[in-house]
């Protein structure tokens, strides 16, 4: 267990005098009494991003009242914000066209600048993340766990406020290697694959931590982040690994005595609203629409890249400033990383998957029932709530702009689906638009009060980011910031 940082007076002080300093220089610059150079003039325009406002959607019917209502009086508050912020190492002219800010050069100042206006949150988790001590110098008041798969320059990281949260414990999932069908046998070899039912090696792995509060007397919160499978065709593996990370939550609940704080799911999931992967995590007891099933059966195929799955040697590693969770973080190459098939462009053959077979009985590759009915036994309460989704944000602020009113469910003919409160997008490029980006909220255990989400972070209208990011005074990366405040 990492122990609580302790700060001294003079630390204390120190930091609050910096903090001083800054906000009167900006005063001072905003009033026009400090003279600036032409460099400073220039690092301020590099720093320029499109800013929202937090916005509630809490039983208070003042949105711009801050006071606590009767049900949220004595109860903790934390802010949480995930966010893709598009590893240098993946960034491809060809994936973005016409954007201005591709080189680190352009984007540096701008992420940095948005990563500074999120520090206000308590929790910040990122994915493609691949300059951890970079960013880690717009939030000082935080610190970072961190995970990556075998052979990545990139990888998870969960930022939190130090004053407030020390680490009870982290674990790194590698969702390849977790078996989707667990038995008691120790058997390797073919039965192991059964047991996986891995349709390919991704290389994707999920991060949980236990944040427990300095004074909170045991209270605390659960977070997880992933970054799922991207290519469009995955939607069985998708699901395959939304309900391994969900199931190691519940056990990483279990096993470190946190069932009773709530747990909140928060990443990319290149899912969208219409598709399986979502209506399952947030409405697993609600039957799929034909046009869900049939994208996950059509893509129940086995790629030959399953043969090059091996379990990993389980290492700990901790560094300055940063833990590690519990995991194997593989040296890397430049060639291992350009070849594990991210940042390509998707594949247009409608008809197959290139380089996959039918399954045999012994790859283990579930039907859609036995999916279903994993997810279920998992969320027996419910599903996820998701800090849009589950919220009517959409009527509350100047932005109609829901994935419900663009039309994203229009291929589903009618039936009963869960999420048209999402935001219209957040991966918004030149070449793709898409709704792929979330916090999920686990349904409370059995026996423990469950937290509320009180507001969410408005996001932008489409008229705001320009003809697609990264784009210079918008968003350095293709995804937008998501978060939410929750009371519990």
């Amino acid at each position: 267990m990492s122990a609580p940082p302790n700060l001294t007076p003079e630390q204390i002080a120190k930091a609050a005098e910096r903090k001083a300093a800054k906000l009167a220089k900006k005063k001072a610059i905003a009033d026009g009494k400090l003279e600036l150079s032409e460099e400073q003039k220039l690092e301020i325009e590099r720093r320029k991003f499109l800013k929202r406002d937090w916005v509630s959607v809490g039983s208070s019917s003042n949105l711009e009242s801050n006071a606590p209502t009767e049900d949220e009086k004595g109860k903790e508050k934390l802010k949480i914000v995930t966010w893709n912020v598009l590893a240098q190492t993946l960034v491809r002219r060809e994936l973005f066209p016409g954007s201005d800010c591709l080189r680190w050069s352009d984007r540096r100042a701008m992420l940095l600048a948005e990563l500074e206006h999120h520090s206000q949150s308590d929790i910040i988790c990122l994915q493609e993340c691949d300059r951890v001590k970079e960013y880690s110098s717009s939030l000082p008041q935080h610190t970072s766990v961190k995970g990556s798969g075998p052979g990545k320059l990139h990888g998870l990281v969960i930022f939190y406020r130090t004053s407030r949260f020390f680490v009870r414990s982290s674990k790194l999932v590698h969702l390849d290697e977790e078996e989707i069908s667990p038995s008691n046998s120790r058997e390797k070899g073919e039965d192991g694959k059964r047991r996986r039912g891995g349709s390919r090696q991704t290389k994707n792995v999920g991060l949980i931590v236990a944040l427990e509060q300095i004074d909170g007397g045991g209270k605390g919160i659960v977070v997880a982040t992933t970054h799922l499978f991207w290519h469009p065709k995955y939607a069985y593996e998708r699901v395959r690994q939304s309900i391994i990370i969900l199931r190691s939550i519940r056990q990483f609940q279990k096993d470190n005595d946190c069932n009773s704080w709530p747990a909140i799911f928060a990443g990319d999931l290149n899912t969208q609203p219409s598709e399986a992967t979502y209506q399952l995590l947030v409405s697993p007891h609600t039957p799929l629409p034909k046009s869900m099933i049939d994208e996950i059966s059509s893509s129940r195929l086995v790629h030959d890249s399953v043969a090059k799955i091996s379990p990993s040697t389980i290492t700990s590693v901790s560094e300055i400033h940063s833990t590690t969770a519990t995991g194997s973080n593989t040296p890397t190459t430049k060639e291992d990383e350009e070849g594990e098939g991210e940042g390509e462009l998707p594949d247009n053959n409608e008809k197959s998957i290139a380089n996959t077979r039918t399954p045999q009985a012994n790859d283990g590759i579930l039907p859609v029932g036995e999916l279903v009915k994993s997810m279920q036994e998992i969320l027996p309460e419910g599903g996820a709530r998701s800090a849009y989704g589950s919220t009517a944000w959409g009527s509350k602020v100047d932005n109609q702009e829901t994935f419900g009113r663009r039309g994203g469910f229009e291929h589903v003919n009618g039936n009963q689906v869960s999420g048209k409160e999402e935001p219209s997008y957040t991966c918004f490029t030149p070449l793709f638009r898409l709704t792929l980006d979330y916090l999920l909220l686990l349904p409370a255990l059995p026996g423990h009060n469950p937290a509320a989400i009180t507001s969410i972070y408005a996001p932008p209208k489409i008229g705001q980011l320009g003809e697609g990011l990264p784009r210079k005074g918008i968003c350095a990366s293709d995804h937008l910031a998501v978060g939410c405040e929750i009371s519990f």
